[in-house]
């Protein structure tokens, strides 16, 4: 075959765009101009982070001094308090979750001793990933290791992606590290975990934290095995999926491999559906709504699952008033079935691992009632006790949370959110319908909105409102909830 023929049957390529073409110019030109945008987008948003990051330093500081000012005999216990005060503050001021506001206030805290990281942000030369990516490592780092840490990692922020700079600073991280890593493995080793995290379409996570060499061994082993089944002849699944299939048989215990084990799940069926009449989804306990296949299926292993029809039994205790202080397992277990979290704003850990808390306390005449129990995690349930939030609790089971700056939020159980929502949803589609039809003379509009029919305003208040907030810190708060205006000429 001659070199001709081979260049003849390649498959052709695309040729290059005429650069004379007058429609060619206008759309490289404009694509320039949006890539420039973007660009200044980018700086403005970091610009932006940054501002945010020396605030959230100067919040903390204020808890700080409010820790000393009012405990000076206690201060380490008040600052921690305050702490855990300011943090749920500004969670549910900016309506994010405690976690993130912890992560950005120990990256503004180790961020602020970097001036040089800390105007490279300013500038827009590097993203908030890679500040955030920076402080993971460097907090792993002594001090007087940072200096050395900063200058030889962020020339390489301003090149890498995010991604890419984290493997090279985790690297260099270990090379800076004065401490022997055999000492780090062995206590990093303690704090291995597992945990799971939901998903859409009855679909979840599995989360493993465990050592390098047993996770590369788990994987190593998921994909011989996956190997080996995708050569039977009648296999159709893809690598992924049998990936997938081999960790669940493997643990749990459908596998030869190992023994099985039993595992009590909580199952909210229609009766309908367990009957095989209807196709109402389930609802799995932690997690939310499974098909009713699943459901069924869940609830027939009578054994492993409690059963709980939608139907509620006509001898469910509901209250014990104020003959019993602890909670009968009937009531405990409805409760958790119904709140499913802590009940603090924002917070998603699960009931199951939370404290059943009175809302108005034993000893101050609050009942055993469901009316009166919410879930609180060990967390939030020190913060309702030993600081200044407040809550009480209506007959629906709505509480009122009021923190120490007076801004109050309300939290209700899923179940009722969830139903709004639903309505709010069926009543979009419904329009969207009837938008498609002819309208017809004689069909009345909705009335305007007004304070009448209205829903009633469930959102924080202003840091005005708040009687409690020092000028420095109300002004503080409010310049982290609303960010320093951008340029005359936006990016966007």
């Amino acid at each position: 075959m001659t070199e001709e023929t081979r260049t003849t049957t390649r498959t052709p390529r695309f040729e290059p765009a005429r650069a004379s073409d007058p429609a060619v110019v206008a759309v490289e030109e404009r694509q320039r101009v949006l890539l420039s945008r973007l660009e200044e987008g980018r700086r403005a948003e970091a610009a932006l982070h940054a501002e945010r990051l020396r605030l959230l330093a100067e919040f903390a500081e204020t808890a700080d001094e409010l820790a000393a000012l009012l405990h000076p005999d206690r201060v380490t216990e008040a600052r921690d308090m305050q702490r855990r005060s300011m943090t749920a503050e500004v969670a549910v001021a900016l309506n994010v979750s405690e976690r993130f506001v912890t992560a950005e206030t120990c990256d503004a805290e180790t961020i602020t001793a970097l001036p040089t990281t800390l105007n490279a942000l300013a500038r827009g030369d590097i993203s908030r990933q890679h500040v955030h990516k920076l402080v993971t490592h460097l907090n792993t780092l002594p001090a007087e290791t940072w200096e050395a840490f900063e200058a030889a990692v962020l020339p390489l922020a301003v090149q890498l992606n995010p991604a890419r700079f984290d493997n090279l600073a985790r690297r260099m991280r270990e090379r800076l590290h004065p401490d022997s890593l055999t000492i780090r493995a062995r206590q990093a080793r303690e704090e291995r975990s597992a945990w799971i995290s939901e998903d859409r379409d009855g679909m979840a996570h599995l989360h493993l934290y465990a050592g390098a060499e047993d996770i590369l061994a788990i994987d190593a082993r998921l994909h011989h095995h996956a190997r080996a089944l995708s050569a039977e002849p009648d296999e159709t699944r893809t690598i992924p999926q049998l990936r997938a299939d081999t960790a669940v048989d493997l643990l749990l215990g459908t596998s030869a491999a190992t023994g099985g084990a039993a595992v009590e799940l909580v199952v909210t069926v229609p009766a309908t559906t367990l009957a095989g009449v209807a196709e109402e989804p389930g609802e799995l306990s932690g997690y939310g709504p499974v098909d009713p296949d699943t459901a069924r299926r869940l609830a027939a292993a009578a054994p492993a699952f409690t059963r709980i029809l939608t139907r509620p039994d006509t001898g469910e205790v509901v209250s014990v008033g104020r003959a019993s202080y602890r909670l009968p397992a009937a009531l405990r277990r409805r409760l958790r079935i119904e709140d499913e979290r802590c009940r603090f704003p924002g917070c998603n850990r699960r009931a199951i691992a939370a404290d059943a808390d009175h809302t108005t306390a034993w000893q101050d005449g609050g009942s055993t009632s469901s009316d009166n129990l919410a879930h609180l995690c060990r967390r939030h349930h020190r913060v309702k006790h030993a600081t200044d939030w407040d809550v009480t609790q209506d007959p629906d089971r709505t509480l009122t949370w009021t923190s120490p700056l007076g801004r109050t939020t309300t939290t209700r159980p899923p179940h009722r959110d969830l139903a709004d929502a639903t309505l709010r949803a069926r009543a979009i589609l419904s329009r969207a319908q009837d938008s498609d039809r002819p309208t017809t003379p004689d069909r009345e509009s909705p009335p305007p909105p007004t304070s009448e029919n209205s829903p009633p305003r469930t959102g924080t208040l202003d840091p005005d409102d708040g009687p409690a907030l020092t000028a420095r810190g109300r002004g503080v708060l409010a310049r982290i909830r609303t960010p320093r205006p951008l340029p005359e000429r936006t990016p966007f």
